[in-house]
């Protein structure tokens, strides 16, 4: 029977920390630029670079994102990513109304570094 050491333990847990962390930020630059397909195609815009990344949504994708309209997952998706992609859609909805209301735009923040700025906001635009 093999035991884990402290430091591959470690190892093992920042690695999969990354891995998670770059699946959210290719989840949040899909979902931004299938919003700004959706709507107006010039509007949503990308800025990546050094383990960060923004998608920034103009004030109609906020208003349409807060009005429930966001791209539909394939049919073939299994019904966890489902329910999964739903419970989502549906918070961001609530909070993209709110900024919708306020004339503000939104923008999901990742990065790679867990202390920095992360998650779904709204700026003045």
């Amino acid at each position: 029977m093999s035991t884990m050491t402290g430091q591959s333990r470690r190892t093992l847990t920042s690695r999969s920390i990354r891995v998670f962390l770059m699946l959210l930020t290719s989840a949040a630059i899909v979902i931004g630029l299938t919003l700004g397909a959706n709507g107006t195609a010039d509007a949503s815009t990308a800025r990546c670079g050094d383990g960060r990344c923004a998608v920034y949504l103009s004030k109609a994708e906020t208003v349409a994102l807060g009005q429930g309209r966001a791209p539909a997952l394939p049919a073939a998706a299994p019904w966890q990513l489902r329910a999964s992609y739903f419970a989502l859609v549906q918070t961001h909805r609530l909070i993209a109304q709110q900024y919708g209301n306020r004339g503000w735009c939104s923008a999901f923040l990742l990065s790679v570094r867990p202390w920095e700025n992360q998650g779904y906001t709204g700026y003045r635009c």
